[in-house]
């Protein structure tokens, strides 16, 4: 009984060690942020980037990812897309196409590899480094159903400068739809390796995207389950660094149901299994921390599901023929914990037991994956790979709800309280130029699939008369001569803006959002900058916005083209309720800022 004792001691104990003391030895070691060598802003673009999609049944989500790739602030020049079709069913080599057509007209290469039979996700990745190896200083690879950053290559190749990285990945963010458990485990999962980062040695990076040296970049095992996690941990296997970049974000927006879920983790578990005998020289303690990260991070993840049918076979065992109160007690709250989901699953209660919950999802996971070590040893991964669900994402409709009052209230406010204020611009306009007090522009307003609304915007008239009869319709420069002394003044506090907010009331604009665009430039920008047309997908152009106070009125297409990250960074914060109204209070905030400081064009 002392023997079977000892032993589940050591099994607790390595539970433990997995679990909490890994994560402490990382916070003692890990010595914060990592400092780039140089910094992306500064940097000349030199890397040549070849970004590799696998893609089988995609037609739902292939067009926006390759227009979400077609609007990197990088280069045209110096990426290439490659998409290679796996035997699909679907259009999505058709929507592929009419994406590629389009990419084409903004000098973004895409190249589309169709193939007539589904080989499996490994035949395809390896297909696509055979193709693309020798031509790209670094492989991206990246999923479907991810959207990237729009700097993230810039970013890339700054990391890239120190020599001794050899991959990079960046920080993963679920949709707002994913359940509870699934956002606690990937928040755990970024802080982990967030640390093994600041050590140079990430254990296994998201599939959804990174980046490989293209020296480092080696062929699969065609039988291979974690593809992203063999690939880049085979990088290092002759020493290098793998990081993760806190300013590179990738957005999943697909979300797994509970079911699916459950699907992905017994193949999960097989792939970590697995993986435990591809990747044997990490063990090698020459790795440094290479080795003892792996070993602690996934050859014990990998085996944890082992470990715990263990404990729980010890536990039972010397619960029903020996006398030690200790394995009563633990079979007694193990007992508790899986009656009280039980109990909720059987009456289907939705109730939240914070800690009860986390723990019951832990302990599924992991007997989820000790199924899949059984099936693995079976021989049923041979099969090639799948998809575990498809699904349609769509825009958080709850925050274009409350947008929408909060812009009625706002506009409908600001008209009454602002009354005076604008009353004493009009007539100061009138009274020291000629000409009307309001002009109205056509502008470009909220997109979708099948419809582009245009509207005519309001503004108090800062220019001249017919300012545009004799150079056409050009950009207003800093000391436009065409600009009045009153309206010089007002466009540098934004009072020129005010009549918009009848704009907001009627529904044509919101109070924040992406500039509005003139039709006639409109050809121009989104031939020169990639995906320009999508800033306002779905989002209303606003009065104020992060482009707006970030860069101010534009002067030329590199102004617009500057401008444009910062929308997309904008359209990016309404996947959370959370990051949204903190963006919109960023930008209330600035917009104060450049009124009251007079730091408008």
């Amino acid at each position: 009984m002392t023997y079977l004792l000892i032993i589940l001691a050591v099994l607790i104990a390595l539970v433990i060690y997995h679990h909490v003391g890994y994560v402490a030895l990382l916070k003692l070691f890990s010595h914060g942020k990592r400092k780039r060598l140089i910094s992306a802003k500064n940097t000349k673009a030199t890397t040549h980037f070849g970004i590799l999609i696998c893609a089988y049944n995609e037609q739902d989500h292939i067009k926006e990812k390759l227009h979400n790739l077609g609007a990197m602030l990088y280069s045209t020049d110096m990426y290439a897309i490659h998409v290679y079709l796996d035997g699909c069913t679907d259009k999505t080599y058709e929507e592929a196409m009419l994406a590629q057509a389009h990419l084409a007209t903004q000098h973004v290469e895409c190249h589309l590899h169709f193939n007539k039979h589904n080989c499996g996700k490994a035949h395809g990745i390896n297909e696509l480094i055979k193709l693309t190896k020798t031509n790209y200083d670094v492989l991206l690879f990246t999923d479907v159903s991810a959207l990237l950053s729009i700097d993230v290559l810039t970013n890339i190749d700054a990391d890239f400068k120190d020599k001794k990285i050899n991959v990079i990945t960046g920080v993963y963010v679920l949709d707002e739809q994913a359940t509870q458990e699934q956002k606690h485990y990937w928040q755990y999962q970024n802080n982990v390796k967030s640390m093994e980062s600041s050590l140079g040695a990430v254990i296994g990076v998201p599939g959804a995207m990174f980046a490989i040296r293209s020296q480092y970049t080696d062929l699969l095992d065609e039988s291979a389950i974690n593809d992203d996690f063999i690939l880049s941990m085979n990088a290092l296997k002759n020493g290098g660094k793998a990081i993760v970049d806190k300013n590179i974000n990738i957005v999943e927006r697909e979300c797994d149901e509970q079911s699916h879920d459950y699907a992905r983790r017994v193949r999960l578990g097989a792939g970590n299994w697995q993986q435990i005998k591809v990747l044997l020289t990490l063990f090698n303690p020459k790795l440094g921390w290479v080795s003892f990260n792996f070993i602690s991070h996934k050859v014990l993840r990998g085996i944890m599901p082992l470990l715990l049918a263990l404990i729980y076979v010890l536990l039972f065992s010397m619960a029903l023929f020996s006398n030690v109160m200790l394995a009563k007690l633990g079979c007694g709250a193990i007992a508790l914990l899986h009656g009280i989901e039980l109990t909720k699953r059987v009456f289907n209660i939705t109730a939240k037991i914070p800690v009860v919950d986390k723990v019951n999802y832990i302990l599924n996971a992991y007997f989820l994956a000790l199924w899949g070590i059984i099936k693995y040893e079976k021989g049923d991964y041979k099969s090639h790979w799948q998809r575990v669900h498809k699904g349609n994402s769509e825009q958080n409709g709850a925050i274009k709800c409350v947008k929408r009052g909060i812009d009625i209230i706002g506009s409908a406010l600001g008209l009454i309280v602002l009354s005076p204020v604008m009353l004493i611009v009009a007539l100061t306009i009138k009274l020291t130029s000629r000409g009307p007090v309001l002009f109205n522009q056509l502008r470009v307003g909220e997109s979708s699939d099948s419809f582009v609304a245009l509207f005519n915007v309001l503004k108090f008239r800062s220019m001249v008369v017919d300012a545009e009869v004799k150079s056409g319709a050009v950009w207003a420069s800093k000391d436009d001569p065409r600009i009045t002394p009153v309206g010089r003044f007002i466009r540098k506090t934004r009072l020129d803006e005010l009549p918009q907010l009848w704009n907001v009331l009627v529904g044509d604009m919101s109070l924040i959002g992406p500039r509005p665009e003139r039709p006639v430039f409109y050809s121009k920008l989104e031939k020169d900058i990639p995906y320009f047309s999508q800033r306002t997908y779905g989002i209303k152009p606003g009065i104020s916005g992060l482009a707006q106070v970030m860069n101010g009125y534009d002067e030329s297409i590199d102004d617009a083209r500057n401008k444009i990250g910062w929308d997309y960074a904008y359209m990016l914060s309404t996947s959370s309720p959370r990051s949204w109204c903190y963006m919109e209070l960023t930008i209330l905030f600035k917009t104060l800022v450049v009124i009251f400081t007079g730091k408008g064009q």
